[in-house]
C-alpha cells in the first residue's frame, strides 16, 4: 500500500466514523483520522520529492513549505501548509486528550481534509 492509498484509506475511515451511529465521541475520533490522513498524504508528497518524510506532525509543514521553496511543487498549493501547521498544533487535542467536537467543526476538518487529498493526487497524478 503506497502512501497516499494509506492517507485515502485513513481519510474513508473519517469519514465513516462521522456518519456512523455512534455518539458525539464520534466527531473527535473523525477529526483524530482525518489529521492522520493529512499527514500521510503530504508524507507522500515529501517522500516522493524530499526523499524524506515528517518524524514529528510539526515537522509536516516544514518540509510542505520546503517543496513550495525548492519548486518541486506549484506555488498555487502553498496555503495548503496552514492546514498542516494547524493540523500538528490541534493533533494531540483530538488524539491524546479526546477534547470534545462538534459536528460542524467535524465536518469542516473533512472538508479541508479532502481538498489536500485532492491536491495531493493532482500533484502526484494519481
Amino acid at each position: 500500500m503506497s502512501e497516499l492509498e494509506e492517507a485515502d484509506a485513513w481519510y474513508e475511515s473519517a469519514v465513516a466514523t462521522f456518519k456512523s451511529s455512534r455518539g458525539r465521541e464520534k466527531f473527535t475520533v473523525a477529526v483524530a483520522q482525518a489529521i492522520h490522513a493529512l499527514i500521510k498524504a503530504n508524507d507522500a508528497l515529501t517522500a516522493k520529492y524530499l526523499g524524506q518524510r515528517s518524524t514529528r506532525h510539526e515537522e509536516a509543514s516544514v518540509l510542505f513549505g520546503d517543496l513550495i521553496k525548492r519548486n518541486k511543487i506549484d506555488p498555487k498549493f502553498s496555503d495548503l501548509r496552514k492546514l498542516l501547521s494547524k493540523a500538528a498544533a490541534e493533533k494531540s487535542d483530538f488524539d491524546y486528550k479526546g477534547v470534545e467536537v462538534s459536528q460542524a467543526t467535524a465536518a469542516r476538518w473533512l472538508r479541508e481534509v479532502e481538498g489536500f487529498l485532492r491536491a495531493v493526487h493532482e500533484i502526484l497524478g494519481e
